[in-house]
């Protein structure tokens, strides 16, 4: 059996500085208990294994972090995740005497200046995200008001903006076929409209890498990552519209032989949010069989 290595694959920069800070806070504060807001990365390996050096991790979807914060004893640690956070979260959280370590990504960072700047100057934004998605949540909370969000390309119909300034960015690991085509929509119904596309660099090349490879040639994808990581669940649909049969899966575990013993060729790839431990595991077992 071949097995392809798709280049590049993996862990990006922001998630790998996003676990050395929640790592960090284990040795910067012994005497503390440390929590965790949500998942740090969408990953719950790597979120177990933050468990086991003690932090404990706050994710009941029926709660808000809000009231997630609200539960946390004053003079604790709390960690929020590489996702972004609402600042309303943030100043609760220095209200209560609680230790804050923000692990934002830098690029989420980055859409959120470009998004305040524009609401400092009047514009009404339309924010390209997936409804409930931690990213799309902290940031369409930065004015409810003025940032409209879009998660599909008929929703555009829907939006009724009457602004000459309207300024469009998105959540930054959404499909960039996907993207495309709303920005497509907006643009064509809002002409006078700012865009700023901020796919993440880290998305954008690994997506390109699953949309250059030959259906032809793979019998298979294996994309290695986490169910609730959505770089990792768009990278598994732009193989299917390529005509490749891709699976995720979350480790070796979860191969079935059974399934792909008569195949030739088997590609492997894996989400920003999954460890080369775990990727090399899958490779190497594949090569072994």
């Amino acid at each position: 059996m071949k097995v392809i290595k798709v280049t590049p694959r993996g862990f990006c920069l922001g998630v790998v500085r996003s676990i050395k800070m929640a790592q960090n806070a284990v040795k910067q504060y012994p005497n503390q208990k440390i929590f965790m807001i949500g998942m740090l990365v969408h990953n719950k390996i790597i979120v177990n294994e933050l468990k086991n050096l003690g932090i404990q991790v706050l994710d009941d979807w029926k709660k808000s972090r809000y009231d997630l914060v609200n539960s946390i004893p004053e003079n604790s640690v709390v960690i929020f995740s590489a996702h972004g956070t609402d600042p309303k979260v943030v100043e609760l959280a220095l209200q209560r005497n609680l230790t804050c370590i923000d692990t934002k990504c830098e690029w989420v960072l980055e859409t959120e200046v470009l998004i305040q700047e524009h609401l400092a100057k009047s514009y009404e934004i339309i924010f390209i995200g997936k409804t409930n998605h931690p990213e799309t949540v902290a940031l369409t909370s930065l004015d409810p008001q003025h940032i409209h969000l879009v998660t599909s390309l008929a929703e555009v119909a829907l939006l009724n903006l009457t602004s000459a300034k309207i300024f469009i960015t998105n959540q930054t690991t959404l499909s960039i076929i996907d993207t495309n085509l709303i920005y497509q929509a907006i643009l064509k119904k809002y002409p006078q409209a700012v865009a700023k596309n901020d796919i993440c660099q880290a998305t954008l090349v690994r997506q390109q890498a699953v949309l250059d490879l030959n259906p032809e040639e793979i019998d298979l994808l294996y994309v290695v990552g986490d169910e609730r990581s959505n770089n990792t669940l768009k990278l598994v649909e732009l193989a299917q519209t390529k005509g490749i049969k891709a699976i995720r899966i979350d480790s070796k575990a979860d191969i079935d032989v059974k399934q792909i013993y008569q195949l030739n060729t088997i590609a492997v790839t894996a989400g920003a949010s999954t460890s080369s431990i775990i990727q090399n595991e899958v490779i190497n077992y594949l090569q072994s069989l």
